[in-house]
């Protein structure tokens, strides 16, 4: 019996990951390739949201290992820039029955959290987990299993929504039903078979 849905952020309710849209406007800004870019991006972000430093220390990091100097009002403003959201997801989130718990976890930084938790179009979601705060990132188990001790649910009653395969196939492993997004369409399938019970939305 499923009792909760749960969900990441980046790249469920945003197109594509953030990480990606950052990293090419980041590109833009530094009139370099996205591919320049990553190089220092990564594997700073894997430390960021494991909560490691703050914005102004990813920043700082980011201008010395790169060798970019950018403004860092501009750089702030280019990073939170980079969501683009998918709106219809917040159909699906909002046409879930109270008689489901909805969570999230998402690794996530600390800039961005807090604007996730603050957002109303999340009122739905009863608990965040959000990587910086547990100093963990999927696909640890950690992470799954502080999902699971705030929601206060077993693996197996837990639906988990993932735009990464080896996400879906680390909450697969402890008893999770991994509900996998690749397209929006491919998804709302799989949503389907899994939820029948819960009606889709219909955009006006």
């Amino acid at each position: 019996m499923i009792k909760a849905i749960t969900f990441d952020w980046g790249g469920i309710f945003t197109e594509n990951t953030f990480d990606s849209s950052a990293v090419r406007n980041l590109a833009t800004l530094c009139n370099t390739t996205p591919e320049v870019i990553g190089q220092t991006y990564f594997p700073l972000m894997e430390h960021f949201e494991a909560g490691e430093f703050d914005f102004d220390s990813y920043y700082q990091q980011f201008v010395e290992k790169s060798g970019f100097v950018v403004d860092a009002g501009v750089f702030r403003k280019t990073f939170l820039g980079s969501v683009r959201e998918r709106e219809a997801m917040f159909d699906v989130l909002n046409a879930i029955p109270r008689t489901y718990q909805v969570g999230m976890l998402s690794n996530n930084v600390e800039i961005l959290c807090d604007r996730v938790r603050d957002d109303p179009r999340f009122a739905r979601v009863d608990r965040f987990v959000f990587s910086n705060e547990i100093k963990v990132r999927k696909p640890d188990v950690r992470s799954f299993e502080a999902l699971l001790s705030v929601l206060e649910t077993r693996a197996n009653e837990t639906v988990f929504i993932d735009d990464n395969p080896d996400n879906i196939r680390a909450c697969e492993a402890m008893g999770f039903k991994g509900l996998y997004l690749d397209t929006f369409e491919n998804f709302l399938e799989r949503w389907q078979n899994l939820l029948p019970e819960i009606p889709l939305p219909v955009r006006s």
